[in-house]
């Protein structure tokens, strides 16, 4: 809730901060409209399994890693606020090197963030990351692991097109432990969009 009363505040915010001071022209801020596409490298996370190879090596699967490919869009309300907001949904998926068995965790991600970006192209934001039906897929090795939707929190800071970021988030089931699926990662965005 305090998460979500916070990116509510932001995005007041941004509604009515500018960056305008005694009749300056605003800063350039880029397109103040357009589409995204996103591709997330993620690690950390408890452990929900290990795969063992025949030559004695074994491999973790953690509750947070994987790779995530989003689309979305983002929108400035104002030409000359410092303060963006957007949204994008995506598919999030680990994998083991294993070459006979697909043993892994999927889930479907919907964000809503908000950034404040600067004109040297240097942003920080943060926002409300939601995971829709996270699974540990067993592959018929062992049996599908299913947890509830879950809600988190996301703080990042990015320069034009690369991004840090932190997400807090706990996996439950009725019959399984809590998990921790936190996580760090790299984050990679491209922008299309256009001013008005």
């Amino acid at each position: 809730m305090k998460m979500l009363t916070a990116t509510g505040l932001l995005v007041l915010a941004s509604l009515t901060t500018t960056v305008q001071a005694d009749d300056k022209p605003p800063a350039d801020l880029g397109p103040r409209v357009g589409f995204l596409g996103q591709l997330d490298l993620d690690w950390g996370g408890d452990k929900v399994a290990t795969v063992f190879f025949e030559d004695d090596d074994s491999q973790n699967v953690t509750a947070g890693q994987g790779m995530a490919v989003s689309v979305g869009a983002y929108f400035r309300p104002l030409a000359s606020s410092p303060f963006e907001i957007d949204a994008s949904v995506g598919y999030k998926f680990s994998t083991t090197a294993a070459s006979n068995a697909d043993i892994g965790v999927e889930r479907t991600m919907l964000q809503l963030g908000v950034a404040h970006h600067w004109p040297n192209g240097l942003y920080l934001g943060g926002g409300v990351v939601q995971n829709l039906s996270p699974t540990v897929d067993g592959d018929g090795f062992f049996e599908d692991i299913d947890f509830d939707d879950a809600t988190g929190y996301n703080i990042e800071i990015g320069w034009r097109w690369v991004t840090l970021h932190y997400t807090d988030m706990t996996y439950k089931s009725d019959l399984y432990e809590d998990v921790d699926a936190s996580h760090f990662g790299v984050r990679f965005t491209y922008r299309y969009g256009q001013k008005f």
